[in-house]
């Protein structure tokens, strides 16, 4: 009992010290851990990618309500200009099948992929003044952003 009403003081002491922690510093915190995370997740592409081959990017691409089947076959046009850049391989592009698996990811009407030799050639991709074109184009077309999903060929 002694020993408890000396601790007794010092927990009100530790109590009084603590900081409130602003909220937007836990924000920033917060990103901050994110950003470290995807740029570890780089850092381990970048040691295994030139090792693992070739890269494959697909794209899935949510669309618009009422979109009419011009529109799709505009979309589908325009996406296809991917193909004349040297740097894609192997362009495909279709409306996703409902094949009546489960798995399904139903809020998606169209994917392509594509092809790339290595992760310097994607990213140089990424920031090409055609790409970047095409990504323009295609958003009045789509209901909310596109979902990627990138392997290494083996």
């Amino acid at each position: 009992m002694k020993n408890a009403l000396l601790l007794l003081p010092l927990l009100f002491f530790l109590t009084a010290c603590q900081q409130q922690v602003d909220p937007q510093l836990q924000e920033e915190l917060s990103r901050a851990r994110i950003r470290l995370q995807e740029m570890e997740a780089e850092m381990e592409q970048l040691r295994a990618g030139p090792g693992k081959g070739q890269l494959a990017h697909i794209v899935f691409l949510h669309l618009r309500e009422g979109l009419s089947e011009e529109e799709t076959g505009q979309l589908i046009a325009e996406i296809r200009k991917l193909a004349a850049l040297e740097m894609v391989k192997n362009l495909e592009v279709g409306r996703i099948a409902d094949t009546g698996d489960d798995r399904f990811i139903s809020d998606h009407g169209l994917a392509f992929q594509m092809i790339f030799e290595n992760l310097e050639v994607y990213r140089t991709y990424q920031e090409h003044p055609a790409h970047q074109a095409v990504r323009a184009n295609i958003k009045p077309f789509l209901a909310g952003p596109p979902a990627v999903y990138d392997y290494w060929v083996e």
